[in-house]
């Protein structure tokens, strides 16, 4: 069960030392941009956009980070959600490689803006079942066409690092790394602040109308006049930008972090994740705990017992962790696009949107921040390298009946594939 006083809260928000909230937008303003969302694509964008000279407010509805972007894995890597192999398909081998130098940039500034908040280097991803040909070829793919830093190591080798009959193969990612979310979304927020940036919490956006060449942008309070909004929602406050709203499907995601754990079986501080098709991932964190991620569901609300659950789900990995206490479980509720790609746009007219990170890792979010700023103070459209990717209608609720179909099917074939290996 879950521990005394822990129950509903993450381990982040216990750790993160948020300080006081922020005062609510009041009265008239004025700035060249408004950014909607204070997660961590707005926070990039408002802190980008502030060293530029740009005068920016942020708005925020609740606290900083209150969604996915401080109830994630905390995984940065090179990459996206979609396959490069799917990508490449779609856009051609040159703009995939493009694509992919992109996600790269937005690692490399997690990297040194989190510098502080880095909690392990590397990543390590095992097959649950067994295919050394496969795997080699993937990392291959990723060395030979994409410049990817990436090691195979054989099953043995594997085990080595995580004691667990269930895994096989693996790839290792060194360049990838893990951070405390929350506590970067904090460090983001200072530094935009400290840039000139003016971040209003409690601030949730009630409407927003062209007046001229400006939009105004209202809350229950106040009001912000700006030339240009960017929109940075995902899956909440959809409703305030129709085209990405309708475009983003609310996915939901479990993580639990354990009791400090003295254990002989996960020996490697880097994140780790597994093949299945809505895998675990898990990493270990301060103290010694274990913090262990997985399942999705289009469900927006926490399923009773869930730490029962995500203990269930770690101990058929790793039997050898016995029956550690589940100290914190939670839900985070993700945005996906049917294209697993993020969507990162402007219609020309000064409303700009980056959202769908789900399933991406933490990079995009910087990576998106990013283009969106360079487009807005230096005109630069980098940005429209995502057009193969814009937004489409997600299918409304049918499209979250077939979400949860799809990853009820890929339960089966995950199960499937095992039986196999097993056999």
């Amino acid at each position: 069960m879950i521990g005394e006083g822990h129950a509903g809260e993450t381990w982040y928000e216990a750790t993160a030392n948020r300080g006081a909230a922020r005062e609510p937008l009041r009265g008239d303003r004025q700035a060249e941009v408004c950014v909607i969302g204070g997660g961590l694509t707005g926070l990039t964008t408002a802190l980008e956009l502030a060293r530029a000279g740009v005068s920016v407010i942020l708005l925020e509805a609740r606290r900083l980070a209150w969604g996915a972007s401080g109830r994630n894995g905390g995984f940065v890597s090179n990459g996206f959600a979609q396959s490069m192999g799917a990508v490449a398909a779609r856009v051609g081998p040159e703009a995939a490689r493009a694509l992919y130098g992109l996600s790269r940039e937005g690692t490399e500034y997690v990297r040194k803006a989190g510098a502080g908040v880095i909690m392990g280097e590397g990543w390590l991803g095992c097959l649950r079942y067994s295919d050394p040909a496969a795997k080699r070829a993937a990392v291959a793919e990723m060395q030979n066409g994409y410049g990817q830093e990436m090691r195979y190591l054989e099953m043995a080798e594997t085990r080595e690092l995580v004691n667990s009959r269930r895994y096989f193969q693996s790839s290792y990612d060194p360049t990838a790394f893990h951070i405390h979310p929350l506590r970067y979304a904090v460090s983001l927020a200072a530094a935009a602040e400290a840039a000139g940036a003016v971040i209003a919490e409690g601030s949730p956006v009630a409407a927003i109308a062209r007046d001229g060449a400006a939009h105004v942008v209202r809350t229950a309070e106040g009001r912000v006049r700006a030339a240009h909004v960017v929109y940075c929602v995902s899956s909440l406050g959809r409703g305030l930008h129709r085209p990405t709203g309708r475009a983003v499907l609310p996915v939901a995601t479990y993580v639990a972090v354990t009791q400090p754990l003295r254990q002989d079986v996960i020996r490697t501080r880097s994140a780790v994740s597994d093949s299945r098709r809505a895998g675990n991932y898990f990493r270990l964190i301060d103290e010694g705990r274990l913090l262990w991620g997985g399942a999705i569901t289009t469900r927006v609300s926490e399923p009773r017992r869930l730490a029962e659950r995500m203990k269930r789900d770690m101990v058929s990995v790793f039997p050898g962790l016995g029956a550690p206490r589940i100290d914190y479980a939670w839900a985070g509720l993700m945005g996906y696009a049917r294209h697993f790609m993020p969507l990162i746009g402007g219609d020309g007219t000064g409303q700009w949107w980056a959202t769908a990170f789900g399933g991406h890792g933490l990079n995009t979010t910087a990576m998106a921040g990013l283009l969106v700023a360079r487009a807005i103070a230096a005109k630069d459209d980098e940005y429209r390298r995502f057009a193969p990717f814009a937004p489409q209608w997600a299918g409304g609720p049918l499209g979250r009946a077939a979400v949860q179909s799809g990853y009820w099917y890929m339960q089966l074939r995950d199960r499937l594939d095992e039986a196999r290996a097993a056999g």
